[in-house]
C-alpha cells in the first residue's frame, strides 16, 4: 500500500484533533487548560496591580490556587454528571474553615498578607472559595445525589471538630489582639488540618482510585499548603511572645501546615501510584475480570 503524502497526514492529524476536541474528554481538557490560562492572567494582574510584589503575596497566591482547584472540581462534576469519588464531608469541613477564617480576616488584619493583596484580594479569594464549596455541596446532595457514594464517605470527622476548637481556645496566638478573632482564625486552621481526612478515607475505601480532575483539586490544595507553610515559616518570629518565652502558637501553626501538606502529598502519592500501576481502565473492574463501562 502506498504511503500517504505529508499533506494527507497533516489533514488526518487535524481531523483527529477536531474529533478529540468535540469529545467529552476533549471538552474537559479544554476547560482545564482555559481555567489555568485565565488563572495565570488574573494572577499576573494581581501581582502587578494589587500587590507590593512582596514575599507575603505567596499567601494570597495559595488562596487563589485553592480557588482554582475547587472550580475545576465543580467543572468535573458538571461535565461527568457524577459526584462519585468526592467527599462531601471534606467540603463540609471547608465551609467551617472559610466561615471562621473570614470572620477573622474580614475584621482584623493580624493573619493577613502585609502587602496590598491583603487588602481584600486575599479575602475575596476565600469568599469565592466558600461560595464554590456551597455550590459543590448543592451539586452533590441535590443535582447529582444519586451518584454520591455516601456509604464510602463514612468517616466520623465531626468528632474531631470539638478538639480543634478546644486547642484554638487554649493555644491561640495574639496577632489580632483579640481573643475572639484569634480563636476564630486558629479554629479555621485546625479544622483545615483535618479537612482532607474524609477524602483520603474515601479514596482508601475505593481501593486507591483517584479521578484525574479530582487530582487537580487535591494538587491545588497541596500547592496552597506549601505556599502557606513558606509564609508562616518566614513570619515565625512575628508570632513569638513579646515578653519572650516559648513560641507555642508559632509552632502550632507550623505543625498544622506541615501536617496539611503531608496529607495532601499523601493523596497525590496514591494518585501517582494508582495511575502508574495499570489499574486505570474504561470503568470499574468487576469480579471475573469484566469491566463496568
Amino acid at each position: 500500500m502506498p504511503s500517504q503524502s505529508p499533506v494527507v497526514q497533516v489533514l488526518d492529524f487535524i481531523d483527529e484533533a477536531i474529533n478529540n476536541l468535540h469529545s467529552e474528554k476533549g471538552r474537559q481538557n479544554a476547560t482545564v487548560l482555559s481555567s489555568y490560562g485565565v488563572f495565570f492572567v488574573i494572577s499576573l494582574i494581581v501581582w502587578r496591580q494589587f500587590s507590593d510584589r512582596d514575599f507575603s503575596t505567596v499567601l494570597t497566591l495559595g488562596s487563589g490556587i485553592q480557588l482554582l482547584g475547587l472550580f475545576l472540581l465543580l467543572q468535573k462534576i458538571r461535565a461527568e454528571k457524577s459526584a462519585a469519588g468526592i467527599s462531601a464531608k471534606t467540603l463540609q469541613m471547608y465551609v467551617i474553615v472559610y466561615v471562621f477564617r473570614l470572620t477573622s480576616t474580614c475584621v482584623k488584619n493580624g493573619y493577613l498578607p502585609v502587602d496590598k493583596s491583603g487588602d481584600w484580594v486575599y479575602q475575596f479569594a476565600d469568599i469565592c472559595s466558600l461560595l464554590l464549596v456551597i455550590q459543590l455541596l448543592y451539586t452533590i446532595h441535590v443535582t447529582h445525589s444519586l451518584t454520591y457514594q455516601s456509604h464510602l464517605d463514612s468517616m466520623p470527622i465531626y468528632k474531631c471538630v470539638p478538639p480543634c476548637v478546644a486547642i484554638a481556645v487554649m493555644f491561640h496566638g495574639n496577632l489580632n489582639h483579640s481573643p475572639f478573632f484569634d480563636c476564630c482564625w486558629f479554629i479555621a486552621m485546625n479544622v483545615d488540618t483535618i479537612a482532607m481526612l474524609p477524602q483520603l478515607w474515601m479514596m482508601v475505601a475505593m481501593g486507591g482510585e483517584v479521578e484525574a480532575l479530582t487530582s487537580h483539586y487535591v494538587a491545588s490544595i497541596a500547592i496552597a499548603r506549601a505556599l502557606a507553610l513558606s509564609f508562616w515559616w518566614h513570619g515565625f518570629q512575628e508570632l513569638a511572645p513579646k515578653k519572650g518565652g516559648f513560641n507555642i502558637s508559632g509552632w502550632l501553626i507550623i505543625a498544622a501546615h506541615v501536617l496539611q501538606l503531608f496529607l495532601s502529598a499523601d493523596f497525590l502519592y496514591h494518585y501517582i501510584t494508582w495511575g502508574t500501576s495499570g489499574k486505570k481502565s474504561g470503568g470499574m473492574v468487576l469480579p471475573g475480570g469484566r469491566h463496568d463501562i
